[in-house]
């Protein structure tokens, strides 16, 4: 197994104590009383004044105990999908944008209904993305039901799990009842959870209403939890690396803390998205070369921790398909893969998460085709000892038609697809002269003309919509779902 780390164990060590003695003097500011009144009747110090909860490491520490190493996923139809945890890796698309760069135009602009319904049936079908995300918005319905309508897209098109989450304090009870159209109880669902909702708590060491609120009905609904604090290196947290993993370690920890004293044994993922705050752009990249170095540094914390791990990697923060986005792309994903981080969010995301492109959607999923390739484990495979190799070669004169080349040649060489050209110049010429673009739009169309999952049950269509509607609006006001 490859081994990879940036911080040596006595420094994590330090981090993790310093992020103790925060939780445990300053605590975090919480904006929700529901939450105040839950932790207080849980035992922890609760300062009325400031709204400020303080955490006695003791409890810190059992929370951590209490929650699970590894957390299993299951499909809509509550079938075992994967595992997030140990040292599985899973590449999903990132989440929330408001725009799409259009893949038959090239141009850049809000999305559509008709939009998500191409993603969700092109990322269905993507060999190495593990299951989808509710990747970005759409303005052709109305905005309180925004963070529904995603969910429902993707129930509608795809059997996989999702990453999702909710856009206001009131969103996840509407949302959970939707998946439990999926399940046959509240118990099922619970046991079987088929959704990552991403909790936000505000840097420096606050929780907001909608995070809390969302948090709690998360963990009461059956919905695993990913705690995901938005970092501006050098504007929310400190510039430099140590402190901004302190930061870190407490802000996520004290969402530990919260989802095991409402519920012990929940679900719970420490995640993360930094940027490297830029003072003179006033941008903050999350494939600065400052961020991708904390990402690293908390996947190294949670492994000793023994949580499992998520962090928005593998993405862009440029504008366009181009060679900036391609190498923001790999660096961020080798680097998750190397670092173990579990749930990998980027795929399909370019401009600092704010524009969803299909394109680099299917070349990212052959970007993680390769990560995936160079992670398996490094074994002997009838080469060692080399001699009785050697002596066959100088027999046969040809490797190539030899029974080991003929065995291991089709697992050892990784074969990619459409999206890496490996032909020559005359070959290239030969098959069409595609660029890349070309190839990503054909790859796409093909998608398209290929999905074939079966669409859910009319009454369950409705129903849905029912849920997502709630008397208030009518749902034959909404666009088909194609």
């Amino acid at each position: 197994m490859i081994n990879f780390t940036v911080i040596d164990d006595q420094l994590i060590n330090r981090i993790i104590d310093e992020a103790y003695l925060l939780l445990e003097e300053t605590g975090v500011e919480v904006q929700c009383d529901e939450l105040i009144e839950r932790m207080e009747k849980a035992g922890l110090p609760v300062n009325k004044e400031t709204n400020r909860i303080t955490f006695p490491q003791a409890v810190t520490k059992q929370s951590i105990a209490s929650s699970p190493e590894a957390i299993q996923l299951f499909d809509r139809s509550g079938n075992l999908f994967s595992t997030i945890g140990g040292n599985k890796t899973n590449f999903v698309p990132a989440s929330s944008a408001l725009n799409i760069l259009d893949w038959r135009t090239g141009e850049r602009r809000t999305a559509q209904t008709a939009d998500f319904v191409e993603y969700i049936k092109v990322v269905d079908q993507a060999k190495h993305i593990a299951y989808p995300s509710t990747a970005f918005s759409t303005d052709d319905i109305p905005q309180d039901i925004a963070d529904a309508w995603r969910l429902y897209m993707v129930m509608a098109h795809s059997n996989k799990p999702v990453v999702s989450g909710a856009f206001t304090h009131h969103g996840v009870p509407r949302m959970a009842r939707m998946m439990e159209c999926f399940r046959e109880s509240q118990s099922e669902m619970m046991e079987k959870p088929m959704a990552v909702f991403t909790c936000c708590p505000n840097s420096p060491l606050r929780w907001g209403k909608d995070s809390s609120y969302n948090l709690i009905d998360c963990v009461e609904k059956g919905i695993i939890v990913e705690i995901v604090p938005v970092l501006m290196i050098g504007l929310a947290v400190p510039v430099t690396t140590v402190g901004a993993l302190v930061m870190q370690t407490a802000e996520v920890l004290s969402g530990v803390v919260f989802t095991q004293l409402i519920k012990p044994g929940s679900p719970v993922i420490f995640g993360g998205a930094p940027g490297a705050f830029h003072m003179q752009l006033m941008s903050a990249p999350m494939t600065g070369v400052e961020a991708l170095q904390l990402y690293c540094g908390y996947a190294q914390i949670c492994q000793h921790l023994k949580i499992p791990s998520q962090a928005y990697m593998g993405l862009g923060d440029g504008k366009f398909n181009d060679p900036q986005a391609g190498s923001e792309t790999a660096s961020g994903a080798y680097l998750a893969a190397l670092s173990r981080i579990n749930q990998v969010a980027g795929a399909g995301m370019l401009d600092f998460v704010n524009c969803f492109s299909l394109e680099k959607l299917v070349f990212d999923d052959e970007i993680f085709g390769h990560v995936n390739h160079f992670m398996r484990d490094i074994e002997i495979k009838g080469d060692l000892p080399i001699k009785p190799f050697i002596d066959e070669v100088l027999t046969e004169q040809q490797i190539c038609t030899m029974e080991h080349t003929l065995e291991y040649w089709p697992k050892e060489l990784y074969m990619p697809g459409p999206m890496v050209d490996r032909t020559s110049w005359q070959q290239w010429e030969q098959f069409g002269s595609n660029n890349w673009q070309d190839r990503a739009r054909n790859m796409i169309q093909e998608s398209l003309d290929n999905y074939n999952e079966e669409p859910i049950e009319e009454n369950l269509d409705q129903e849905l919509r029912k849920i997502m509607c709630d008397g208030h609006i009518n749902p034959d006001d909404l666009p088909a779902y194609g």
